[in-house]
């Protein structure tokens, strides 16, 4: 086990400590956790059941009590506090914790997770308000209708993957740095970090982020990725680059329609002819059947998956061929964790030694010394990679100009309705966004000359990261058995669709896929039908680069103690599996689970509501407890006088009613001066932010989300970086994306000690292009 001798001790009361510390567990590490019962949307036994999950293998005391703080930092070297519970009594047990961390001479890592942070204070939210503050919310759903949120807790669920993340890089860090081993995590920071990302492929391609229903818009840049309906359901259907366009026009028989030159270009398509291109696919789309769909996208390669229900979901034989899903308990399954992991084949010396402790001075500074090789593309893996980068690895992309990263191919930057200037793979804002402070190389790994620089490049490596399909690189005779022979120290994270093997092993997609496979896209939209689905924030690429680097972390920390490295195969869509645990479990045991459609189970209201000016909207949500604070907030409003609202089982059972009566008095408040009225009486409200809303706050600001980077074609320009803080200062590195090989001749000469005319007659002969 990765973690074996490591000690967690977790105060949690939401989610995004509870899986935090699941994660732990699930690596090895000893999790003792204290808290009330879990805060979570989800009621009765599908609650029961899924807070048992994220308890799993942890050592859970007797009472709710705390030992001594001194008693529980003892032996610990990794806290996990939730510094924003709803009980006040817990909330100083936590400061009182994290303070008696820090008085020991070798203090454990504290890692801090707040919902969302002001001033270096949290203040009142959920996941429900994390995901309006972030923008995440203001992209889901129907352009005339009111925007949806994440379902069932999926922002605490991402603030615990960072968080865990960062808790294991700050285990890395120097113990004497006592600055690096004070982490602090927002869910708020983390979510506008996921759009800040993927909105790189939207506002610089003059593409609005805004709610577009069940397709992204623009069709996130190239046509077309949406959901569509077909004879016995619905599919997502997806296409990324022009080969792939190509391939769907092919499979449709090549229709006379698409000899029009308008239809040539599946980015143009995207952008000033998706309706009148839907007018053609969609009847094609609904004349077939989804396995007739499904074979197609397998013969051509193309990204088509079914919405399927969390109950269909769990029936897919990959999930049973990986052992993904534990035994029947009570007559239901969960997940295990999506990951598998292979050893080095014997004990061999490691061919490279990574410094036990470092100068680094900074956050930035944090992995130094680590080096990447990074042979992933798009966004999954490059932000894995890009991560570490933004904590001091080196990363070295490697690249080919005959096979581009579709992260180079989205088009150029537009401005003024004109495009940049400059190279089509260089001006692109996507591209710079997810490949920032790296190194680029150009190989052909399909030559044998390319492929012997690359095992020679893996001996100077520590860790390895790619997202091909699998297959691909065992092709061209790069495994991960080639890789450890090499350098049996090296740790290689392998993150597919759905794993190495199994029957989808081969499966493309992207994030949209990932979501229609895992049941995730079932849950999204206004009822049961009307699916919208969140192809636009994409979760699925964010959640499975979270899940990488908790595990390669801590792979690295086991490396560090024991120098042993590992290869890790992950699944997306398994991931994204194991953020559902409640659906997991309502699957099961319902006959269907009702689409939230921004409600909670236990309690109403819940939601976003309208206020004075055009799509303005605020989120927030009242517990029982809170009623009463609610109701004095909204004097003379006609629900605040109703008596029938006072019974917390009528709010619930009457629900529509209420959120109707409360959106008639919201709508005639402005927004901002709302969010701070509720706010300052503790209960969690937030604006549902826009991305210039987000973005020009002074919140996001504060928390330092952003570095500006001179960028050759692309000018200065802001990229979001790692939203950790470490002792209150941020990580992040300053320096835009590579230009397409520019760091090929540095690194031979630097790692291999080539000499020019090698490295020229490398290019002359093709292997360095």
């Amino acid at each position: 086990m990765l973690l074996a001798g490591i000690n967690v001790v977790e105060l949690s009361s939401r989610p995004s400590g509870a899986y935090a510390g699941r994660l732990f567990a699930a690596l090895g590490a000893s999790v003792t956790r204290y808290g009330p019962p879990l805060d979570m949307a989800a009621a009765g036994e599908t609650a029961d059941l899924a807070e048992r999950w994220l308890h799993q293998d942890k050592v859970l005391p007797d009472g709710t009590s705390l030992p001594t703080p001194q008693a529980l930092v003892r032996d610990a070297d990794l806290i996990v506090i939730e510094t924003d519970s709803a009980d006040a009594g817990w909330r100083e047990q936590a400061s009182e914790l994290a303070a008696a961390a820090g008085e020991l001479a070798a203090p454990p890592v504290v890692v801090r997770i707040a919902g969302a942070i002001v001033d270096g204070q949290p203040i009142a939210s959920d996941s429900l308000t994390i995901g309006a503050w972030s923008a995440v919310s203001w992209s889901i759903g129907n352009a005339d209708m009111a925007p949806l949120s994440l379902p069932f807790d999926l922002a605490d669920f991402q603030a615990a993957l960072y968080a865990a993340a960062a808790g294991l890089a700050a285990l890395l860090a120097d113990p004497d740095r006592r600055d690096l081993r004070s982490v602090e995590v927002s869910g708020r920071d983390v979510l506008a970090y996921y759009v800040g990302m993927i909105t790189a492929n939207f506002l610089p391609y003059e593409r609005p982020w805004t709610r577009d229903g069940a397709r992204p818009p623009g069709s996130a840049g190239v046509y077309p990725a949406s959901i569509f309906p077909c004879q016995d359901g619905h599919v997502v259907l997806m296409c990324r680059n022009q080969r792939e366009w190509q391939l769907l026009l092919e499979a449709m028989g090549n229709p006379a329609w698409s000899g029009d030159e308008k239809f040539a270009d599946p980015r143009v398509v995207a952008r000033l002819h998706a309706d009148e291109a839907d007018s053609h696919l969609e009847p094609w789309v609904r004349a077939r059947t989804i396995d007739e769909l499904m074979t197609i996208g397998r013969e051509k390669g193309l990204a088509v998956a079914p919405i399927r229900s969390v109950r269909e979901a769990l029936d897919e034989p990959q999930f049973e061929s990986r052992g993904f899903l534990t035994e029947r308990t009570e007559g239901v399954r969960f997940a295990t964790v999506p990951w598998h992991l292979q050893e080095p084949l014997d004990d061999a010396a490691p061919s490279r030694t990574w410094p036990v402790t470092g100068a680094a001075d900074e956050p930035a500074q944090l992995l130094d010394g680590l080096r990447v090789l990074d042979l992933s593309w798009v966004w999954s893996g490059p932000l894995t990679t890009s991560v570490l980068g933004d904590l001091g690895a080196d990363v070295v992309k490697v690249e080919h100009s005959g096979h581009l990263d579709t992260g180079r191919l989205r088009g150029k930057a537009r401005r003024g309705g004109v495009e940049v200037a400059g190279p089509e793979h260089e001006a692109t804002p996507y591209f710079n966004q997810m490949n920032h402070g790296k190194r680029s190389i150009t190989v052909d790994m399909k030559d044998e000359q390319g492929r012997a620089l690359l095992l020679d490049l893996v001996e100077h490596c520590d860790v390895i990261v790619e997202n091909m399909r699998p297959g691909v690189l065992s092709r061209l005779g790069l495994t991960y058995a080639d890789f450890a022979e090499r350098n049996p120290s090296v740790v290689m994270m392998s993150m597919s669709m759905a794993g190495q093997e199994g029957p989808l092993r081969t499966m493309k997609g992207y994030a949209g896929i990932m979501a229609a496979m895992s049941g995730l896209e079932s849950l999204i939209g206004y009822d049961e039908h009307n699916i919208v689905g969140s192809l636009s924030p994409a979760l699925g690429d964010p959640n499975a680069a979270g899940h990488a680097l908790t595990v390669l972390l801590a792979a690295l920390v086991r490396r560090r103690r024991r120098g042993r490295g590992a290869w890790i195969d992950l699944s997306q869509i398994e991931a994204l599996l194991c953020v559902l645990p409640a659906p997991i479990a309502q699957g099961q045991l319902d006959a269907r689970i009702p689409v939230p459609a921004n409600t909670h189970p236990q309690f109403a209201p819940h939601g976003h509501f309208p206020c004075e000016g055009t799509d303005r909207w605020i989120a927030f949500s009242v517990r029982d407890e809170q009623w009463e604070t609610f109701v004095a907030t909204a004097s003379g409003a006609e629900f605040a006088t109703d008596p029938r609202w006072a019974n917390g089982g009528e709010r619930l059972g009457g629900r529509a009613e209420l959120e109707n009566a409360i959106a008639r008095w919201t709508v005639g408040h402005d927004r901002d001066e709302l969010v701070e009225t509720l706010l300052d009486a503790g209960i969690p409200a937030a604006p549902v932010a826009s991305f210039e809303d987000m973005s020009l706050s002074s919140w996001a600001k504060q928390r330092e989300l952003t570095v500006c980077v001179p960028h050759k074609y692309l000018g200065d320009t802001d990229v979001y970086v790692v939203p950790w803080k470490f002792g209150g200062r941020s990580a992040g590195r300053a320096a835009p994306a590579p230009l397409l090989g520019a760091d090929t001749e540095d690194v031979l000469k630097e790692l291999l000690d080539m000499e020019p005319e090698q490295i020229d007659r490398l290019r002359a002969e093709g292997v360095l292009r």
